[in-house]
């Protein structure tokens, strides 16, 4: 789950994640959601031997994107979307993170600092609408505005993390 990976790095930046629930008798529309500290996340195992070449070519770019302020190796970014059930619905979810991050980054002289919380708030925004975003921020180099900005950019839907409860 690349979002797992990532998120741990977020719990500094976040309170926690908002995670669907789901029960191991399989995944469907998930029950309740709620925020939890991503460090109490595990990987789950390799689902897929390989990605497509397709695959992997998103997969380049989104890391290409992201390194400044992630610098997993590609390696891992490939070994984490291995792990999804579904890698092109996560691949997906990455690449509606990576324009608005890319957007914003692009047109300002922001400090890696600054980066990495919009970073933050693009991890959250994955996974959380908006108000529940900007409810828990904790911003100490951007301003609220500069969230919302960031916010307004999205133009794809929240998708939060789908845990299995054992």
């Amino acid at each position: 789950m690349k979002n797992l990976k990532t998120g741990i790095w977020v719990v500094a930046v976040v309170a926690g994640v908002i995670v669907a629930m789901s029960s191991r008798d399989g995944i469907k529309e998930p029950k309740t959601r709620e925020w939890v500290d991503p460090a109490q996340l595990k990987e789950g195992p390799i689902q897929h031997e390989a990605l497509t070449e397709k695959q992997l070519e998103r997969v380049r770019y989104l890391q290409s994107v992201f390194r400044e302020v992630d610098p997993t190796p590609l390696e891992k970014w490939i070994e984490d979307f291995r792990r999804d059930e579904n890698p092109d619905r996560e691949i997906a979810i990455w690449e509606g993170m990576a324009k608005p991050y890319g957007l914003f980054t692009a047109s300002r002289d922001l400090s890696i600092a600054a980066k990495k919380e919009v970073y933050g708030v693009v991890l959250m925004r994955s996974g959380a609408p908006d108000a529940e975003v900007l409810k828990h921020l904790d911003l100490k180099t951007l301003t609220l505005q500069d969230a919302k900005e960031i916010l307004a950019l999205f133009s794809t839907a929240p998708a939060p993390i789908r845990v299995v409860k054992p």
